[in-house]
């Protein structure tokens, strides 16, 4: 595929019983520069795709540092890259992409970081901390045992912005979010990764204070998929530049159908959450079951994430 790179997967180690780091340095030649809160593309092994975010320092490409936690309902990446790769390894990634940048901004940036969320965080701490600006990273991870990073967050020049939380659950969770997110101003951003329920907490808390929705910058690792029933309501989808219909019956999603007819889209999660199978829409009411478009975008109505969403109206035509 256009642009992919090959890596070598230098190191491997165990940062927590779950989590791993990977350094991952260039076949030939050099890798391409990343701002912080970048992620590439893995493939590790055919037909898997899987995005990871970068962990290192932007100021340092000749290597690139991710961090895969294993998990126990794996769909196939987290395992594939858990137990197929070993130091030495050759790999597909993509080039750098970045739906997380980092603002311009007077005021504090609040790193706040659930689990294995902590990852384009650090990259983020790293910039910050380049920049001389005002920061604070919070750590919120189930036992000390379960932080991910430990040596890079003890050794670095930010350590004493870090702030640790261990084992929260509501109601605690949310009096200590409280504290942290009281009286913004105009110019404060927060940043936010990690699980839904700890995300959504955050969101919910930060609302309450006074945070508008352009202050809290977040990205989502993952998302529940809409459960399709047997029943509900089928539609059709036509391909306006390939001149074909095909039904999407309850229990499929579009790409399921298009891919069972030969149309290829791009995609990586299939959750709804990185935008890389994001579609043109020309026609249809659509029901939006993604977390990658904004709340304009989906009242727009003019691009769809066909992966997750589906339509409400009879006929779907997508400018594809």
């Amino acid at each position: 595929m256009d642009g992919e790179l090959e890596v070598i997967v230098r190191q491997i180690q165990s940062e927590t019983s779950e989590i791993r780091s990977f350094v991952l340095e260039p076949a030939s030649g050099s890798l391409p520069p990343f701002q912080a809160g970048a992620h590439i593309d893995v493939f590790p092994i055919p037909g898997i795709s899987r995005q990871y975010s970068l962990v290192n320092d932007p100021a340092d490409c000749s290597r690139y540092v991710l961090g895969v936690k294993r998990e126990p309902n794996s769909r196939g990446g987290s395992s594939a890259m858990h137990g197929n790769l070993q130091e030495g390894s050759r790999l597909r990634i993509s080039r750098p992409k970045n739906n997380f940048a980092l603002r311009s901004n007077r005021g504090r940036s609040i790193l706040l970081a659930g689990g294995i969320g902590v990852t384009p965080l650090l990259s983020m701490a790293q910039a910050l901390c380049a920049r001389g600006v005002d920061f604070q990273l919070h750590y919120f991870v189930r036992s000390n045992s379960e932080m991910a990073f430990r040596d890079l967050i003890i050794g670095s020049a930010w350590s004493s912005c870090v702030n640790y939380h261990f084992g929260l659950v509501p109601p605690v969770l949310n009096d200590v979010l409280e504290e942290i997110l009281r009286g913004p101003v105009a110019d404060d951003l927060v940043y936010l990764c990690g699980p839904g329920p700890f995300m959504d907490a955050v969101r919910s808390v930060a609302t309450n204070a006074g945070w508008t929705a352009d202050q809290v910058v977040l990205e989502h690792f993952s998302a529940e998929p809409p459960k399709l029933e047997a029943g509900a309501d089928e539609f059709v989808v036509r391909l306006a530049r390939r001149g074909i219909e095909l039904v999407v019956p309850s229990e499929k999603t579009i790409i399921e159908v298009l891919r069972e007819a030969g149309v290829e889209i791009q995609t990586s999660c299939e959750q709804g959450v990185c935008g890389t199978c994001v579609t043109p829409v020309l026609e249809g009411d659509l029901l939006h079951n993604d977390l990658y478009l904004s709340d304009d975008e989906h009242e727009e109505g003019r691009l769809m994430t066909p992966c997750v969403s589906r339509c409400k109206s009879k006929l779907l035509i997508l400018d594809i």
